[in-house]
């Protein structure tokens, strides 16, 4: 099966839908009393239930996880915007990672960087836990891990320090910024992305109703170009996004946090996602039919042989 065979036989056509989103939503009076009391202290099952998994994971793939490990609930779900309608609810939990202390007990580990260790442990959360907590006590429950050890680096809402038991940043009764140039920008990007949309529907309805050759050929050409685009486009806000929550970044504030969510919420980032997911999807099938398996990209490949 060729690539585009693989896309042309993807799921619907993706829809551009509003949704809502917290950052958009009035805060609440007070935080989630499925999380919290009403101290703002975290309920102990939340707080030992995500720490056992947590630590049984990495125990049962490292070396002395308790000395290397961070771990914190952020985000919109331990912030005052937790009420926007989505369910199960999110919840994140962001792990810090002491590298050297890492590389310390995990010797195998020592010609990783520390991106690579991050990776390499995101990998493993991905493929073990994820499928297990898509609807935990009634939260879509998210495990990453940050190349920042210390999470205040990264300008959260607000974060829960699991292990201490305690804020390491407190929630803050926060609204979106009114910026008339951010909302121009926000409205190119849905003008763009609905373009993209529009022309990966198009060409993907060209590609399952071609019966001429050269009509199929000129249909794949169109649709590979229009997964192109819409990845490349969808890859260019998610990096913003990634930049707004890190050093340099300004967090809730900042204009690519914004960007981000402005586009959750006309629907834009959700089609493009769809997008995404078909092409990476269809490139891993055919992958699979023509070797046998799927081909990892480079940085992964460099880690596995690496890995000890």
């Amino acid at each position: 099966m060729s690539y585009i065979d693989a896309i042309a036989k993807s799921g619907p056509i993706p829809a551009i839908s509003p949704a809502s989103t917290s950052y958009f939503s009035a805060p609440s009076p007070m935080l989630d009393p499925k999380l919290f009391d009403v101290g703002e202290k975290l309920h102990p099952f939340i707080r030992t239930g995500v720490l056992t998994l947590l630590m049984t994971f990495l125990d049962g793939r490292f070396n002395n996880a308790h000395s290397w490990t961070r771990a914190w609930l952020a985000g919109s779900g331990v912030s005052y915007q937790w009420e926007a309608a989505r369910l199960p609810g999110d919840l994140d939990c962001l792990v810090g990672v002491d590298y050297v202390s890492f590389r310390e007990s995990n010797k195998n580990y020592i010609g990783f960087s520390d991106a690579e260790i991050a990776k390499e442990i995101n990998e493993g959360f991905y493929n073990a836990l994820a499928p297990k907590t898509k609807n935990w006590h009634g939260f879509e429950l998210t495990f990453y891990v940050n190349e920042q050890s210390d999470i205040r680096n990264i300008n959260p809402y607000a974060a829960y320090d699991l292990i201490l038991d305690d804020w390491t940043v407190e929630p803050k009764y926060e609204t979106p910024p009114r910026n008339a140039e951010w909302d121009l920008k926000a409205n190119r990007d849905y003008q763009q992305g609905s373009e993209l949309v529009d022309r990966y529907s198009s060409a993907l309805n060209e590609v399952r109703s071609a019966q001429n050759p050269a009509h199929r050929v000129n249909a794949e050409s169109k649709l590979k170009l229009a997964a192109e685009q819409a990845e490349a486009f969808f890859d260019e806000i998610h990096s913003g996004r990634k930049v707004a929550f890190s050093r340099i970044g300004e967090g809730y504030s900042d204009f690519n946090n914004y960007r981000w969510q402005a586009g959750k919420r006309t629907g834009v980032i959700q089609a493009l996602r769809t997008i995404k997911d078909h092409k990476k999807a269809a490139e891993e099938a055919s992958q699979l039919e023509q070797y046998g398996v799927e081909l990892p990209d480079a940085s992964v490949m460099v880690r596995r042989a690496l890995r000890p």
